[in-house]
């Protein structure tokens, strides 16, 4: 393919259609992200709705959460085979089909099947479609489009979280399932937009490329990925376990589901100005997820001895801040560590590797707490590993020199003529 015929078939970059992906992301998020943050109502509704230990019951919502990460080197694979619209319509099919066979489980264990590894699946295919689609849209304004689309999620979770609770109570956690199933064409409509807007604009020469294997010969990238697979038993405690920590120390089922509307709240406040600031030349990305690790931890740690409701939901409030950081964060650093043609691969093979120990964390909470009859002990390790991972960061820049950083393929593409909003991108300088 010449020269010519390469840049015909490549979008203007940060403008125009661009918006476009953007705003398609924005419903996959609010559907995919908002149903993931409110796991901690689902979970409390499971647990009276099958009468079932927390060990066991978490791992419905835990699997779920993830196989979104779990399957994001086949969604990979798959959006660059296929294009990101025809996967997301795909994806948001499944996931309808995951919700409606659990509106008809008959125990928790086959909700691992039909809720976690189904819907997990189809979530996974959307919500890695989504953050995937970006660097082919979006160059100079990268982290403002991230934050833009993540903050879907923070929306999806304000509208979901008092509405699914309302549901539960009144028609029951079987036909709120189906409520669900219902969302989830949202999904497939997304899909559709997409496909008729952008469906042309896509990078047509990179859907038959193989997975790039290269991304593992870089240390920065591997190191990165060690210290997320530390943080990741950690993540999900808050999301799973605080509103039930919330209803067993005396708060009525309305006011405890209130505490994922005020991670929501925190997630929203932060996530457009935060992805906007990571655009910034001067700004360390590395640096800026060290200190968020750290407030995590400090603040996680502190949940057991935050004996009132007030407490909890300023903790609420204060861990949505910060995980809205933590979110826009990763597709940043992974791309200024590999470059942007091997992101697709690199950002699903992190996924991969941070679903198991992400997937484990709520249900060794819930076995701690069957154990020991209290959630100090889980939230206190929490906090403690927490900041091991964000010691672990100190070392990526290091292997900085060795990377494909964001400035040198920014450099690449001037090179070869890319446009941003019909002027030439300027090159920033990448600091991790």
């Amino acid at each position: 393919m010449s020269l010519e015929q390469n840049l015909s078939e490549k979008p203007p970059l940060d403008g125009g259609y661009s918006w476009i992906a953007c705003l398609v992301g924005f419903f996959v998020m609010f559907v995919i992200g908002g149903q993931l943050n409110i796991a901690g109502i689902i979970f409390a509704a499971l647990l009276d709705e099958y009468n079932t230990n927390r060990g066991q019951t978490a791992w419905v919502t835990a699997i779920a959460s993830g196989n979104v990460l779990a399957f994001g080197m086949i969604s990979a694979v798959l959006c660059n085979r296929f294009g990101f619209a025809n996967v997301i319509i795909f994806g948001g099919l499944t996931c309808a089909v995951g919700m409606i066979s659990s509106s008809f489980a008959p125990n928790i264990y086959t909700l691992y099947l039909t809720y976690g590894l189904v819907w997990g699946f189809g979530s996974s295919l959307c919500y890695c479609s989504a953050l995937f689609v970006l660097p082919r849209f979006f160059r100079a304004r990268i982290g403002l489009a991230n934050g833009i689309v993540l903050v879907g999620g923070s929306v999806g979770t304000l509208v979901l979280s008092s509405g699914i609770q309302k549901f539960i109570n009144d028609i029951g956690l079987t036909k709120t399932f189906r409520v669900l199933a219902g969302i989830q064409l949202v999904l497939v409509i997304s899909g559709f937009i997409a496909r008729i807007f952008l469906g042309q604009l896509e990078f047509k020469n990179i859907k038959k490329n193989s997975f790039d294997w290269s991304i593992f010969k870089n240390k920065g990238y591997l190191t990165f990925v060690v210290s997320l697979c530390v943080f990741m038993p950690a993540y999900l405690i808050p999301y799973v376990h605080l509103v039930r920590l919330a209803k067993d120390s005396g708060v009525d089922s309305i006011k405890a589901a209130f505490l994922v509307s005020c991670i929501a709240f925190g997630s929203l406040t932060i996530r457009p100005f935060f992805g906007k600031l990571l655009d910034h030349p001067g700004v360390s990305r590395i640096t800026t997820l060290q200190l968020t690790l750290l407030f995590i931890s400090v603040s996680t740690a502190l949940v057991p001895i935050s004996t009132k409701y007030e407490w909890l939901a300023t903790y609420a409030f204060l861990f949505g801040l910060l995980e809205g950081c933590f979110l826009i964060s990763l597709p940043l650093i992974v791309q200024d560590l590999v470059g942007d043609r091997k992101l697709a691969e690199a950002l699903g093979s992190l996924y991969f590797f941070i679903s198991i120990p992400k997937m484990a964390g709520p249900s060794i909470a819930g076995w701690i707490y069957d154990t020991s009859n209290s959630y100090d002990v889980a939230f206190f390790c929490a906090g403690g590993i927490i900041t091991v991972s964000s010691c672990i960061l100190f070392i990526v820049p290091m292997f900085r020199t060795n990377s494909n950083s964001r400035s040198s393929k920014g450099r690449e593409d001037v090179h070869e003529g890319f446009e941003c909003a019909k002027e030439k991108i300027m090159v920033k300088e990448t600091r991790l």
